[in-house]
């Protein structure tokens, strides 16, 4: 059986002396920070086997270069690839684009770019109209469930990433409670989910890291300065 967010929450709740984890409305504050935390773990530029979907149901025509896809699930896109009705030939988009935009073409060929463009579902525009009908594949990564309920399952995730997310939310949830030890734990969750992530360069893992680094020194920061409030108080 998969681990539920109650799971989380029975491990958490001895740090901060059993404070409650739901005490405002609509769960909050665990349901808000189990949802940041699964983003960070699903969301771009993570990239995990068991988040991937494949999707055939789209195919290209001649007189058309933007296709909206009808998928409620989408999170980004991996990989495009066409296939030849002549010679039944897959061929795969070599640039894909999930953040830089296409201009409209009247150039007709093979498509060889591909960006998602804003639009009610995920858009795909190609660098070209299509000069055949195109049968199309597309891998992508889906988007990130949220959290409505302490019973819901932290699936897609799996179990034996139970130490990421269960560190980062015990350290956000420790800086709720304005614990000094906040820091600690969410890079202890995400030094967990770098080790995990074969689909990023070690550049990649160096910018991502960096990023809670200088959350890190905010936290820090942030701390020391209520800390030394109360201290100021304290001497009046």
């Amino acid at each position: 059986m998969a681990n539920l967010l109650s799971d989380t929450i029975n491990y958490i709740l001895p740090f901060c002396r059993y404070q409650s984890a739901s005490v405002g409305t609509n769960l909050m504050p665990i349901i808000g920070i189990a949802n940041i935390v699964r983003n960070v773990i699903l969301a771009a530029p993570m990239v995990w086997d068991f988040n991937r979907a494949e999707s055939t149901a789209t195919t290209l025509t001649a007189t058309q270069q933007d296709y909206t896809l009808t998928l409620s699930d989408f999170g980004y896109l991996e990989k495009a690839s066409v296939q030849d009705p002549v010679n039944s030939t897959w061929y795969e988009i070599p640039d894909i684009r999930n953040n830089s935009a296409l201009a409209k073409s009247t150039t007709t060929t093979r498509p060889q770019v591909v960006s998602t463009q804003n639009g009610t579902g995920p858009v795909l525009r190609f660098s070209a109209v299509p000069d055949k009908n195109y049968p199309l594949s597309v891998v992508y990564q889906k988007s990130a469930v949220q959290f409505a309920a302490t019973s819901d399952a932290w699936a897609p995730i799996p179990d034996t990433m139970s130490d990421v997310y269960n560190n980062m939310v015990l350290g956000y949830y420790m800086d709720s409670c304005q614990d000094p030890r906040a820091s600690q734990y969410i890079l202890r969750g995400i030094a967990g989910l770098l080790a995990r992530q074969s689909g990023l360069s070690d550049m990649d893992k160096a910018i991502f890291a960096q990023s809670y680094m200088n959350y890190n020194s905010a936290l820090m920061s942030q701390a020391m300065s209520t800390q030394m409030g109360k201290q100021a108080q304290g001497g009046r």
